[in-house]
C-alpha cells in the first residue's frame, strides 16, 4: 500500500484540493479553502518526489 502525499496546491490548513473543498470544520472551526504558502508547496513537492523514490 502506497502513503496518500498531499496535493501541493492543497489548502494550506488541511491539504485538501481546492476544487471539492468547500467549508471544513475541525479543531481550529470552520475555514474555507486558503492558498499554501511558498514554504509549504516546496515541502510538499519534496515529500512527493521522496515518497516517488520509495516506490
Amino acid at each position: 500500500m502506497t502513503e496518500r502525499t498531499i496535493n501541493p496546491m492543497g489548502c494550506r490548513l488541511c491539504g485538501i484540493d481546492q476544487r471539492g473543498h468547500g467549508i471544513q470544520t475541525g479543531s481550529n472551526g470552520s475555514h474555507t479553502w486558503q492558498k499554501p504558502t511558498q514554504q509549504q508547496i516546496k515541502a510538499r513537492m519534496a515529500a512527493r518526489r521522496s515518497a516517488a523514490k520509495q516506490t
